[in-house]
C-alpha cells in the first residue's frame, strides 16, 4: 500500500506544483502590479520572477508529452517572461534609495513628472513606456544607490553611539571621579573618523556633505576632549598623593595652593 502511495505522489506532485506556481505567480503579479509601489522590493521581485520561470520551464519539460499541463506550463511561463522584460525598469525606480532630486533628475529627462505619489501603482508606471530612457535612468537609479549606501553608514555611525557610556568610577578616598577604561570609545572613535574621511571624497557624498562634514568635525572634537580629559587626569592623578601629604604642604605652600586651585576645577569638573 505505501509503495501504491508513494506512486501515486509522484505522479501527481507535478500537477500539484504547476497549479502551486501559477496561483502564486497571480497573487504576485496582482500585488506588484496594482499593490503599494513604495512597498515594491526590487531584488525580491528579481528573485522570485527567476524562481517562477524556472519551476515553469522544469515543469514544461516534466509535461514534455502530456499536451494540456504542458501547453499550461508554457502559457504561464510566457507571463513570467512578459513580466521579467519589466525588471529592469523596476529595480530603476523601485529603488529605496530615489529620493526626490533623483526623480526630479528622470522626470526632467522624460519631459514630464513621474514622482510617485500615494496612487501611484507599477502598473502605472510601466504603461507611461519609459523602457527608451532606461539607459539614462539606470545612471540616475546607480547614483541614488550609491548615496543611499552612504546615507546608511552615516545613519549607522550615529546610531552606534546611542548606547555608549563613559565609564566613571570613584578614585580612593578622595570624594572624586575618574574616568576609567575608553577604548571601546577610541576604537569607535578610530573607525569612524576613517570612515568618514573616506565618505567625504566619495564623488557620490555631495547631498550629504554638510552632515558627514559636522559629524566628522564632532568626532574630532571628542577626540580632542578625551586627549586633553587623559592628559590632565594622568596628571592629577600623579600630583594628588603628592599634595595630599601635609609635610609636602609645608615645604611647598606655593605650589601646594596653585595645585589646591587645580584640584578645586578638576573636581567641579
Amino acid at each position: 500500500v505505501s509503495t501504491q502511495s508513494t506512486g501515486v505522489l509522484d505522479v501527481l506532485t507535478p500537477y500539484h506544483k504547476l497549479y502551486e506556481t501559477t496561483v502564486e505567480f497571480q497573487t504576485k503579479y496582482k500585488d506588484w502590479m496594482d499593490g503599494s509601489f513604495e512597498d515594491i522590493d526590487p531584488d525580491e521581485v528579481d528573485a522570485e520572477v527567476g524562481n517562477f520561470w524556472r519551476t515553469l520551464y522544469k515543469l514544461e519539460k516534466t509535461f514534455a508529452n502530456q499536451a494540456n499541463p504542458k501547453q499550461m506550463a508554457t502559457k504561464m511561463k510566457g507571463k513570467v517572461q512578459d513580466f521579467k522584460e519589466n525588471t529592469p525598469l523596476i529595480q530603476c525606480i523601485c529603488n529605496k534609495g530615489m529620493r526626490d532630486r533623483h526623480w526630479e533628475q528622470m522626470s526632467k529627462i522624460v519631459e514630464f513628472s513621474i514622482k510617485p505619489d500615494n496612487d501611484t501603482t507599477l502598473r502605472k508606471m510601466i504603461d507611461l513606456n519609459l523602457e527608451p530612457y532606461l539607459e539614462k535612468f539606470e545612471a540616475i537609479s546607480e547614483a541614488a544607490t550609491k548615496e543611499y549606501g552612504l546615507e546608511k553608514a552615516m545613519a549607522k555611525m550615529v546610531e552606534e553611539w546611542t548606547d555608549m557610556e563613559f565609564i566613571i568610577l570613584p578614585y580612593r578616598e578622595t570624594g572624586t571621579y575618574i574616568l576609567s577604561s575608553v577604548d571601546d570609545v577610541q576604537n569607535i572613535l578610530d573607525d569612524q573618523i576613517v570612515k568618514t574621511q573616506t565618505m567625504r571624497g566619495s564623488p557620490f557624498i555631495k547631498p550629504f556633505e554638510n552632515e558627514i562634514r559636522d559629524w566628522e568635525e564632532k568626532l574630532i572634537t571628542l577626540q580632542e576632549i578625551i586627549d586633553e580629559w587623559l592628559k590632565v587626569q594622568a596628571t592629577w592623578l600623579y600630583l594628588e598623593p603628592i599634595f595630599s601629604s601635609p609635610d609636602i604642604m609645608a615645604q611647598m605652600p606655593e605650589e601646594g595652593r596653585r595645585f589646591n586651585a587645580v584640584d578645586k576645577n578638576w573636581r567641579d569638573i
